[in-house]
């Protein structure tokens, strides 16, 4: 190969060489535009649909005159594009648990039976028996009558409770068998409060029998009784019921409801004891309950903790029997039986003589299961007859 033929090459090699690089610089600088563009692409695709969830939430607060409902933080949520996605987790979850109920069949065959027929509930309670115990097997009660606030109704010996640490200390409380309920379940009235002891003793009989959730149905000042007397009503405040320490752990609040987180323990000892006391109130003395929502979502909150409970009220006979009812009632079809709400009421005063005061509270567990069916259901049938018998249940 001569000079000009190797000069010739070697141009030609430099030239493809240049040509490759610029043929590669080319596609390289093709392809980062392209990034670029698809990015820009995708960050506004990104833009548009945040926008979107937050239009698909303002349209759900926006009301009929052109404002909106939403609040300041509400708008924190929506921007972030959470809004909706909790809205729809929390339906899917209520209609998961409607789905997963499992009273669903034992309702319906309920329903099928009429069990809610105004004239055949008022015509059940005045059926149901309310014999009392012979004196002479209520000694503890007869000795104890400064201290017991219904005083018609007394108590065999055997079904009071009594204090392991004092037993000389009455207490107006008795254990009651609630069928297929393997927890132990107290019935109690509200203690004189004037007197410190009572206060304390009450409190140690919680302790004692490891009561974990107690339902207090008590107006405000009803009887000049307030929860102040009884327990410190403010979040993360303590008090003292003679050797009885009270921590207030936590206060949450609904409608006609409020629980209060509490921890227990006596003077010299080392374990404390937890409970939750709920509060209903908004219930009147010797009445039924017209909003029972509350109510049926506190027995419902007892069921699920399937603990030691404790059912109170002024009296220990009327409110506090109509929510021991409801309970007894809500238990048998959860575990699928048909509830007979007149045999029910006949079982627990059997054990305890006054439960439920009358006609308007037997109806009120009517009222309270109605709202609890046609929440828990999807049945159309039972929406439906839940709405003849009780067409503005709340």
């Amino acid at each position: 190969m001569n000079n000009s033929q190797r000069s010739k090459r070697k141009k030609k090699s430099k030239g493809g060489d240049a040509s490759r690089r610029d043929k590669k610089n080319k596609t390289g600088g093709m392809e980062k535009s392209l990034r670029k563009k698809k990015g820009k692409k995708n960050e506004q695709s990104e833009r548009g649909k945040r926008k979107g969830k937050v239009s698909c939430t303002a349209s759900r607060d926006t009301t009929g005159t052109g404002g909106t409902t939403g609040s300041g933080p509400d708008i924190g949520l929506l921007i972030d594009g959470e809004g909706c996605s909790k809205m729809e987790r929390k339906a899917k979850a209520k209609e998961k648990e409607k789905e997963q109920w499992s009273g669903e069949e034992t309702a319906k065959k309920m329903m099928a039976s009429g069990v809610f027929d105004t004239a055949t509930i008022t015509n059940a309670f005045k059926e149901i028996k309310n014999d009392k115990p012979a004196l002479v097997s209520c000694n503890l009660f007869k000795n104890n009558l400064p201290k017991i606030r219904a005083p018609d109704f007394p108590i065999p010996d055997e079904k009071l409770i009594k204090l392991t640490h004092a037993p000389e200390n009455f207490i107006c409380a008795s254990k009651i068998t609630v069928p297929d309920f393997n927890q132990s379940v107290v019935v109690t009235q509200i203690p004189d409060v004037s007197v410190t002891q009572n206060v304390e003793d009450f409190w140690r009989m919680i302790f004692q029998e490891k009561i974990h959730s107690i339902v207090i149905a008590v107006m405000p000042l009803e009887c000049s009784v307030t929860l102040q007397q009884l327990f410190p009503i403010l979040s993360s405040t303590f008090a003292n019921q003679g050797k009885m320490f009270l921590n207030n752990k936590k206060v949450e609040s609904a409608v006609g409801m409020t629980a209060y987180s509490l921890e227990i323990l006596p003077d010299g000892c080392s374990n404390s004891h937890f409970t939750t006391l709920y509060h209903i109130h908004n219930w009147k003395q010797k009445r039924g309950l017209d909003n029972v929502g509350d109510l049926v979502s506190t027995i419902e909150k007892v069921l699920k903790a399937n603990e030691n409970a404790a059912f109170m009220s002024m009296y220990g006979t009327g409110r506090a029997g109509t929510m021991l009812a409801l309970f007894t009632s809500m238990l048998q079809v959860c575990k699928g039986k048909e509830a007979n709400l007149k045999e029910i009421v006949e079982q627990l005063r059997s054990e305890r003589c006054g439960l439920v005061d009358n006609a308007e509270q037997f109806a009120t567990v009517y009222r309270a299961m109605a709202l609890w069916f046609k929440n828990k259901s999807q049945d159309e049938e039972i929406q439906k007859k839940v709405n003849e018998f009780a067409p503005c249940v709340q």
